[in-house]
């Protein structure tokens, strides 16, 4: 049974102390682990050295639109494994067989990444040897290392050596749960829209009220466990859950018989109103709508400039 395999590429969770980056990758782990059994997808999970890599034998494109929902992952890495020997010239030579523009004029650059030592030659080394055994072997190549019409990039492990084919950008942020709970009361694709950007910030939706069944349906693409409360110490012998700290869609009033306080607590974070839609352009919550339909094919933001001052 033939395997495809993706790198998640983590962004946010990255910048995190090394217990709270535990911590938000095992909540993200958990969540991808059930958005797959949800989903009826056979993964295989594995990390090598700081990478999490993914493997399926199922569709390529169930496996994406699946990966692109994972909420902390800010890109995936499509890779194929290289059948070969470790030589700079026998790298080439693989990337050449694997290319459907062998002979066509275009320009190349050659990026290498080392997951550990292979012998005494050097990342650097490796690209301009591969670089130089690709131009003698197909001399309608040309180096190009601003901006190439394609970019070879290598991972060269001790025993094999990986081809990225693509890279998808998709949702970012961080895995619901780990910053608390929010009660939600989604009754129009908006506050579905709004519930979706703070998901994206780690929170975790707990419905109330009259949520429309088929909008958190499609939230639950992104989080399989909306509606449980997460706990203040999930290590502890004895976890509490966490009290709401924001609302989307009731008012105070609404909110405070699910709100969760216990009579004993010594600190509560005060409950906010999220509106997190504010200031947004009607063509901005467009994309939004679209990347939220489709993560795989539809970035967040396509208009980035206007968003940088």
């Amino acid at each position: 049974m033939s395997q495809n395999t993706w790198i998640l590429r983590f962004g946010e969770l990255g910048l995190k102390s090394k217990s709270v980056r535990g911590s938000f990758q095992k909540s993200l782990r958990k969540n991808l682990f059930q958005l797959a059994k949800n989903k009826g997808i056979t993964i295989f999970h594995q990390i090598i050295r700081t990478q999490d890599h993914v493997s399926s034998p199922d569709s390529v494109e169930l496996v994406e639109d699946l990966l692109s929902r994972i909420l902390g992952v800010v890109a995936i890495d499509r890779v194929e494994k290289m059948e070969g020997e470790m030589d700079p010239e026998s790298i080439a030579k693989l990337v050449l067989d694997n290319s459907d523009s062998f002979g066509k004029k275009r320009t190349f650059g050659v990026r290498v990444r080392r997951i550990s030592k292979a012998g005494n030659i050097g990342s650097k080394q490796y690209e301009r040897e591969i670089g130089s055994e690709m131009l003698r072997l197909d001399p309608t190549l040309s180096v190009n290392l601003s901006n190439p019409d394609e970019w070879i990039k290598l991972i060269i492990d001790k025993v094999a050596i990986y081809q990225i084919i693509y890279r998808i950008q998709t949702c970012a942020g961080l895995p619901p749960g780990v910053q608390g709970d929010a009660l939600v009361q989604i009754s129009d694709q908006k506050l579905m829209l709004e519930a979706f950007l703070i998901m994206r910030r780690g929170i975790r939706l707990i419905p109330v009220l009259d949520s429309r069944i088929e909008l958190l349906d499609k939230l639950s693409l992104y989080d399989p466990f909306i509606g449980q409360r997460t706990l203040e110490h999930e290590l502890s012998d004895k976890a509490f859950e966490r009290p709401a700290w924001g609302i989307i869609g009731l008012n105070m009033e609404q909110a405070k018989p699910f709100i969760g306080k216990r009579d004993n607590a010594v600190k509560t974070t005060p409950i906010c109103t999220l509106e997190p839609l504010i200031g947004w352009t009607e063509n901005e919550i467009g994309n939004l709508l679209k990347h939220f339909e489709d993560p795989s094919k539809n970035i967040l933001h396509p208009e980035i400039s206007q968003w940088i001052g």
